[in-house]
């Protein structure tokens, strides 16, 4: 599971901000919902927190943890999903991560790859084609060659 989560991480980590690769791949809209998700989360874990503790009694005493009236068990399944919410986004970037390519996507990577002068592989992921589009920004400072796709 480790393995998946950090694949999926730094494959996410890899998308550039390019609106052209928004309107044609899910990964940067997705990619800007778990980052925003990552931000929510721990503030609105804490507010069940505190609500909880509120509801079942507050400084009274025990009754938060032993009595019918504590949440506690409901409060940590709804910490635990909340947690749970930002490793689905990234098993979902692990398994976009070893796509196969189609066509049009494969010859866009050669052409690419021999543009820049540099060996490619002959079975290519995902992964491969967003690291040569990272590799492509990096060398000609522009985007102009993201429109062939």
């Amino acid at each position: 599971m480790f393995i998946f989560i950090t694949r999926g991480s730094e494959y996410m980590n890899l998308w550039p901000d390019e609106k052209v690769l928004g309107f044609i791949y899910p990964e940067l809209r997705v990619k800007k919902t778990l980052n925003l998700a990552n931000k929510l989360i721990p503030p609105f874990i804490v507010f069940l927190m505190v609500w909880a503790f509120v509801v079942g009694g507050g400084l009274s005493g025990i009754d938060f943890l032993y009595t019918q009236k504590g949440n506690l068990p409901v409060t940590i399944v709804c910490i635990l999903f909340l947690l749970s919410i930002p490793l689905h986004g990234y098993y979902w970037f692990y398994k976009r991560s070893n796509l196969k390519l189609n066509k049009k996507q494969k010859t866009f990577y050669e052409e690419l790859m021999k543009d820049l002068g540099k060996s490619y592989s002959s079975d290519p992921c995902m992964y491969d084609f967003i690291k040569s589009i990272n590799l492509g920004l990096s060398i000609y400072k522009s985007n102009e060659f993201l429109n062939k796709l």
